[in-house]
């Protein structure tokens, strides 16, 4: 299927996300790579970093927004964002053969966003893990964690409108 990721990374990422111990879904697809996010992954970007500027002053630049979405830390901000992208909210995180989904996750005691995960084609969630791998899982409550916090909304687009 892809290349094969020693068995010993696995219980390291569940360590973070304990809901990936139970799911069979769950698979490491790509090698560590820095040039983007969960959140340029969630948009279908792999060319950039995506990260608001008043949440990362720290990368002096060298990130991208969604031009005209609102700037920061807060959920709201992320939505927001996925909106300039095309995005809509949705009901649930069921399959729907014309739609890309994703879920948006926050920390519920900052109201701050933490990841973005998108569905694929097949089904499944895909995820990137900041500047780590990137994986394959069966849901996105199997994230939830004190990493990612909660889901806190599904979004959808069409899937004709995305450039992959």
């Amino acid at each position: 299927m892809g290349k094969a990721f020693p068995e010993y990374l696995k219980p390291i990422i569940c360590g973070s996300f304990p809901g990936l111990y139970s799911d069979p879904k769950f698979e490491i697809t790509s090698p560590q790579d820095v040039k983007y996010n969960c959140i340029s992954w969630a948009m279908m970007h792999t060319d950039r970093w995506t990260a608001t500027p008043a949440g990362y002053p720290y990368l002096d630049g060298v990130f991208w927004w969604p031009p005209g979405a609102e700037d920061g830390s807060d959920i709201s901000c992320l939505i927001d964002a996925f909106k300039h992208e095309g995005f809509e909210l949705c009901k649930d995180c069921s399959f729907e053969e014309e739609w890309l989904k994703v879920a948006l996750y926050y920390n519920p005691n900052t109201n701050e966003w933490t990841h973005a995960a998108r569905q694929l084609r097949s089904g499944l969630w895909a995820s990137k893990l900041g500047q780590s791998y990137d994986i394959h899982h069966g849901s996105p409550s199997t994230l939830e964690s004190d990493v990612y916090g909660k889901v806190y909304c599904i979004m959808r687009a069409p899937f004709h409108s995305r450039k992959k």
